[in-house]
């Protein structure tokens, strides 16, 4: 695969959300085939990133309609029932 902004094909796939376990993937983080696209999560997150201009393109696989939570954020939730106090 190449990068569409500069043709380099040192690329990374782009990991969303907060992962559980860094340890797990710090080989491929220092190898920079994943890198952390960071904890907010949005239905336009990009898949792939050029290490070599930062480019990012492509669409997350959490943007998939069968991937995407049902869950209405414009409802809101009882922060109290989240953690059960």
């Amino acid at each position: 695969m190449n990068c569409p902004n500069c043709s380099k094909t040192w690329i990374a796939e782009i990991l969303w959300g907060y992962p559980e376990d860094t340890e797990s993937l710090e080989e491929a983080l220092e190898k920079k085939e994943i890198v952390l696209g960071g904890c907010l999560v949005t239905e336009h997150d990009p898949r792939w990133e050029c290490n070599s201009c930062n480019h990012r393109w492509g669409h997350a696989e959490h943007n998939d309609e069968d991937k995407i939570d049902s869950f209405d954020f414009g409802q809101g939730f009882n922060i109290e029932e989240v953690y059960d106090q």
